[in-house]
């Protein structure tokens, strides 16, 4: 299969677009450089354009944006803090910081806002430059210019989610440019993303498949109309929740003093529209997607209920299927080529890659207490006021009847995974898989075993991968679609369309249907689906905080985490050895309203062009 390697050395590394150190600053290069050398061929065109990709797709994965170590799943409450060094576990104890760390580095926030500006840089130079390059056809030219404004518009949906309003820049500005630009207000940012979205979809193909005669699929994983309609949906989602759509900033809420203009981190107030706005970006995306083989793989079908082994295989086909069919966008990365990067120490925990700095980033009891039983009911799990450890039974009763989604995204000792059936390597193979101890003093403490250990590991993403190292991270995936429409429509008061949304997903994933009408338990429970089914998809960390979730400082991202541990015999790890198991107290996370929003460098706050964020 042919693909785009987004994240080899495939890139070329182009004079003008190397890393910015401050704010906007310019490369010592002019113009005139890349219209003579960059843009006179097609292969040097490209390559700045896949360095784009590259760069402008990796926002929130261990790709070496602050969180260079770990993902977020590790700030949103679903794994472990992971060790000591790690700038996740930093965030995760000490919230986030405005400062440079001892080795000069930012990584007090789980990205570097300064690090957007290169790749919106080279976005601009394309789009200004690119019809000057000889060897493309203008249907090609025309096609890049929207990929250039589609990834332009992707950080800036970015932006708006972590920050609020950020400055806009609407061209690639020379050194005699003046670089002092303000932040723009939410509205403004807002308004400005989905203009570059508008920009980018009327330029971008449906597919890439054949766009010129013989390429077959080779581009395969580029930005199409249906990316552009995703951001869409997703930027107005985020716009139409309580943290910008409200009555009032947050700062009134929560009483966090803030001298700048109140717009930079609102919207100004509450209006329904937002939401409906929302509902018709979502539906464009689906009715586009069912005229171009994007959907839901859904075996039983809309108003059915999946089996079991109908769940675990749609579900399973539907998050880690190599461009399938519920995928819209994906971020590429090929690492067979070297046995261990930063996404496999994030994500591949089989024992095809070696064990490197994962083995403390195990699934937190808390979240692990979200999944239901196969017919909707909850599941009694221990607690940490409890007396003993719980014989080793019933852990295995409740494996044996929680819900398909479980078993493919958790590897748990004696009942392995169902990820990869009968493949060691992703199994009994994985030595650090759980928090294990073999002595009884441990248990009869109901201490932790091992910390970050905790019930098993994530397999999502392996779905049948065997020794493939590599995977194909969902940046946008329909059933997030769903579940967002699920939401917007709960909140205009449409409860058939909510439920109707809900249960789709439900109900593939082998759940029954609800039925519940009342808006504020009808939004919980679209909640609970949306941190179940979106599990490790960077979703949770920005959503809890959009709603302004209640329990965002005591259950999700703050407050007590826990870990299951158990008692086995000469650390055997199938249900032969296992003995007992326990939940035990691991640590306790940080929270303050002030996260809310992400803070800007105080390095360049203190250059008095940009406002900081509220708290900070």
């Amino acid at each position: 299969m042919k693909k785009i390697l987004f994240a080899t050395l495939i890139f070329v590394t182009l004079a003008g677009v190397s890393s910015c150190d401050l704010f906007l600053e310019m490369p010592e290069v002019t113009g005139s450089v890349y219209k003579e050398d960059v843009f006179s061929n097609r292969k040097d065109t490209e390559g700045m354009l896949w360095r784009a990709y590259h760069r402008g797709l990796r926002e929130g994965l261990p790709e070496g944006w602050a969180i260079n170590h770990g993902t977020l799943a590790s700030l949103s409450g679903e794994i472990t803090r992971g060790y000591s060094w790690h700038a996740g576990y930093n965030l995760v104890v000490n919230g986030p910081s405005t400062v440079l760390d001892a080795s000069g580095q930012f990584q007090g926030a789980p990205a570097n806002f300064n690090e957007n500006w290169e790749v919106i840089r080279a976005c601009w130079l394309i789009i200004q430059n690119i019809d000057s390059c000889p060897e493309l056809s203008p249907e090609m030219k025309e096609y890049m210019k929207g990929e250039a404004y589609g990834l332009i518009a992707y950080r800036y949906m970015g932006m708006f989610q972590r920050w609020g309003g950020v400055p806009i820049v609407r061209q690639a500005n020379n050194m005699s440019d003046n670089l002092q630009f303000p932040r723009a207000t939410a509205q403004e940012t807002l308004d400005f993303t989905l203009e570059m979205i508008g920009e980018a979809l009327t330029r971008l193909p449906d597919s890439w498949f054949d766009i010129e005669p013989g390429c077959g699929d080779k581009w395969e994983g580029r930005l199409t109309k249906g990316a552009a309609l995703a951001m869409k949906a997703r930027v107005l989602t985020f716009a139409s929740r309580p943290l910008f759509n409200a009555t009032q900033p947050y700062t009134r809420e929560f009483g966090i003093p803030f001298q700048g203009d109140e717009n930079l981190i609102w919207l100004g107030g509450y209006d329904e529209q937002r939401y409906k706005d929302a509902i018709a970006a979502h539906l464009a995306l689906i009715d586009w997607g069912k005229a171009h083989n994007k959907h839901l793989i859904f075996t039983a079908g809309e108003g059915n209920r999946n089996t079991f082994e109908q769940a675990i295989e749609d579900y399973g086909n539907g998050v880690s299927q190599l461009n399938g069919p519920e995928i819209i966008l994906a971020f590429k990365i090929e690492s067979d080529q070297q046995v261990y990067n930063n996404m496999t120490e994030g994500y591949n925990w089989s024992a095809y890659v070696d064990a490197g700095e994962r083995s403390q980033r195990g699934v937190l009891t808390n979240f692990v207490r979200l999944y239901r039983d196969v017919d909707g009911g909850e599941i009694d799990w221990p607690t940490t006021d409890e007396t003993a450890p719980r014989p080793i039974s019933d852990f295995a009763a409740n494996i044996d009847k929680i819900e398909p989604r479980f078993r493919v995204d958790i590897c748990v000792p004696g009942k392995f995974g169902r990820s990869n059936d009968g493949d060691a390597n992703w199994n009994d193979a994985i030595w650090y898989m759980g928090s294990l101890t073999s002595d009884a003093a441990i248990a009869a403490s109901m201490a932790r075993a091992i910390e970050g250990r905790s019930i098993g590991v994530p397999t999502k993403f392996y779905y049948k991968a065997g020794a493939r190292r590599w995977f194909e991270f969902p940046l946008f995936r329909l059933a997030e679609n769903y579940l967002n429409l699920a939401e917007a429509y709960n909140e205009t008061n449409d409860t058939e369309n909510a439920l109707k949304y809900l249960n789709i997903i439900r109900n593939r994933a082998g759940l029954p249907s609800v039925s519940e009408t009342d808006k504020a338990k009808l939004r919980e429970l679209i909640v609970r689906e949306k941190a179940l089914e979106c599990f490790e998809e960077n979703q949770r960390y920005y959503d809890v905080k959009h709603w302004k979730h209640p329990d965002i400082g005591t259950k999700i991202l703050g407050g007590p985490k826990t870990e299951i541990s158990y008692l086995c015999i000469d650390n055997n790890n199938t249900m032969a050895g296992l003995v007992s198991y326990w939940d035990a107290y691991s640590y306790t996370a940080y929270w303050h309203p002030k996260w809310f929003l992400e803070p800007f460098r105080q390095d360049e706050v203190n250059k008095g062009i940009i406002v900081q964020n509220p708290g900070y």
